[in-house]
C-alpha cells in the first residue's frame, strides 16, 4: 500500500497499526507459501476418495410427482378420522360388540336400545356415520389418484388441494338423494316401510365403518405399490357386508309380502342410480 493510499484512509478516519500490535509481538510476516507442518493442507481427490474415484457430473433430480393424497388436507382428514374412531371405540364398545353379534338377526337395533338406551345408540350411529362419510371421501380420492395421470390439468386447479372436500360434497348429495327418496316414497305409499329400509341401510353402513376402518386407514396411508393386499381385503369384506345388506332388505320385503320385483326396483333406484351417476361423473373427470 503506497503512502497516498495510506494517507487517504487516515483522512477518512481509519487508523494504521503495526502487524505486531494487530497479531501480537511474536507474529511474523510470512512469504505466502503454505506451511503444512501441524496444520491443514489441501488434499487431492485421489487422496480423499481413492485412486479409482472419478469426478461425477452431478445428479439429476426428477421433481416429485403430483399427488392427491400427499396434500396437507388429505393427511389432516386421515388423522382426524383416526381420533374419531378411537373415541368411538372408547365410548361405544358395547354397541360395537352388539352390532356385530346381532349381524344375522333382524332386531339388532331393538336389542341395542334395550341394552344401551335410545339416545346413546343414536349418538353412536351418527358419529360412526360421519366417520364413514369422511373415510369414503378419502377412499374415492385415493382411487381417483391411481387413475389420473400425473400430468393431468387437475393438478393445476384448486381441486388438487381440496379433493377430499369435493368428494365429500358429492357423497352428501347422494345421501340427500337417499333421504329425499325414502321420505317421498313414504308420503306416496302412506307407509313407514321406506323409513324402515333407510334404517336398515343406516345400520349396515355403521357396521361397515366400525369393521373396515383399521384396514381402510392403513390402505389410505400405504404406498400405492404396496396397497394391493389391502385392496383385496377391502373388496372381500365389502362384498360380505353387501350380502348382509341385501339379506336384510330381502327379508324385509318378504316379511311385508311385497313382490321381489319391487325389491329389485328399490335397489336400482335408491342405490345403483345415484352411485352410477357419480361413477360416470368421476370417470369423465379422470379422462379429461
Amino acid at each position: 500500500m503506497n503512502n497516498d493510499t495510506l494517507r487517504y484512509y487516515e483522512e477518512c478516519g481509519y487508523k494504521s497499526v503495526s502487524p505486531a500490535r494487530l497479531y501480537g509481538r511474536k507474529s511474523e510476516v510470512q512469504s505466502g507459501e503454505p506451511n503444512h507442518e501441524g496444520h491443514y493442507r489441501e488434499a487431492s481427490p485421489e487422496e480423499m476418495f481413492g485412486t479409482t474415484s472419478t469426478q461425477g457430473t452431478g445428479g439429476t433430480y426428477s421433481p416429485a410427482e403430483n399427488s392427491l393424497t400427499a396434500t396437507p388436507l388429505f393427511q389432516s382428514v386421515v388423522l382426524g378420522t383416526l381420533v374419531l374412531y378411537l373415541t368411538i371405540l372408547v365410548r361405544s364398545w358395547g354397541f360395537i360388540r352388539s352390532i356385530w353379534s346381532d349381524a344375522f338377526k333382524t332386531n339388532s337395533d331393538q336389542r341395542m336400545v334395550f341394552e344401551g338406551g335410545e339416545l346413546p345408540l343414536q349418538r353412536f350411529k351418527f358419529t360412526a356415520a360421519l366417520l364413514g362419510l369422511a373415510v369414503l371421501a378419502l377412499a374415492i380420492v385415493r382411487i381417483a389418484e391411481g387413475e389420473i395421470a400425473s400430468s393431468s390439468d387437475i393438478y393445476s386447479t384448486l381441486l388438487h388441494t381440496t379433493a377430499p372436500l369435493a368428494a365429500l360434497g358429492v357423497i352428501l348429495i347422494i345421501v340427500l338423494w337417499g333421504y329425499a327418496y325414502h321420505k317421498i316414497m313414504g308420503w306416496v305409499i302412506e307407509s313407514d316401510s321406506p323409513h324402515s329400509l333407510a334404517l336398515i341401510g343406516y345400520t349396515n353402513f355403521v357396521r361397515l365403518v366400525v369393521l373396515l376402518y383399521p384396514i381402510t386407514a392403513t390402505w389410505l396411508l400405504s404406498d400405492p405399490e404396496d396397497g394391493f393386499a389391502y385392496s383385496i381385503t377391502l373388496i372381500i369384506c365389502c362384498s360380505v357386508l353387501l350380502l348382509l345388506y341385501l339379506k336384510d332388505t330381502f327379508v324385509f320385503f318378504l316379511g311385508k309380502k311385497i313382490s321381489i320385483f319391487y325389491w329389485i326396483l328399490y335397489l336400482c333406484t335408491a342405490i345403483l342410480l345415484p352411485w352410477s351417476l357419480f361413477i360416470k361423473l368421476l370417470a369423465s373427470q379422470i379422462n379429461m
